[in-house]
């Protein structure tokens, strides 16, 4: 972390977001699989959305060689996430996460999550993520400023998702409102592109049909 601070000149972008059709599509999956079937966790959504959004704008996947003196774009994506443990916080890490369907993710999420629990993560299983989520709503708060997990480019922090009053269609309505921040190494993007890479997040995540574009 003190790495992070000294070498990392970073920035964070912020933005509120409908999740209202989010979470009614992670219901519709969960029903369609059947009593049975593995849940479909929101962060694995999340999760699938972020690695849609890297194809879109690579340079968030990527890192600073200082010594090369060049940013290194990455061609696979392993996507690392905050978890809370008795023993402090943990970032385990999704292995080829772009090559994942929903399902899958939400399978590696739940597996590495109770091994991050009972402390029987490898430290295979610790290492190599090229980009992080982060949600801290499972806290109660609305929104954050974290440290990047060096030597990554970015983070997405999600906060808490709570009713709030929206205009929806025109109309004053009670919507399920979520805070995306996404903080970023400034030395690989620009604001456009970390803006873009956020409004893609976001747009998804108010119309889940808007990733159907790219499957």
């Amino acid at each position: 972390m003190s790495r992070s601070r000294r070498e990392i000149p970073e920035a964070t972008c912020w933005v509120d977001v409908d999740a209202t059709e989010l979470l009614a599509a992670r219901r519709a999956m969960n029903a369609a699989g059947g009593p049975d079937a593995p849940k479909i966790s929101l962060l694995a959504l999340l999760a699938r959305i972020c690695t849609a959004a890297l194809v879109r704008y690579p340079e968030l996947n990527a890192r600073v060689d200082t010594e090369a003196r060049e940013i290194v774009r990455l061609e696979r994506v392993h996507v690392g996430f905050a978890a809370q443990t008795d023993r402090g916080l943990v970032v385990p890490v999704v292995r080829d996460a772009h090559a994942r369907s929903a399902e899958s993710l939400s399978e590696e999420l739940g597996r590495l999550t109770g091994a991050a629990r009972d402390g029987s993560l490898t430290p295979g299983e610790l290492t190599g993520s090229t980009f992080t989520l982060n949600n801290y709503g499972v806290f109660g708060v609305d929104g954050s400023t974290p440290i990047i997990n060096h030597p990554e480019a970015a983070m997405l922090g999600v906060g808490r998702i709570v009713p709030k009053p929206w205009v929806y269609e025109g109309e004053l309505a009670v919507r399920q409102v979520t805070q995306l921040s996404l903080t970023f190494d400034h030395r690989v993007c620009d604001g456009g592109v970390a803006g873009g890479f956020l409004r893609y997040v976001a747009d998804c995540v108010e119309q889940p049909a808007v990733l159907l574009r790219g499957v």
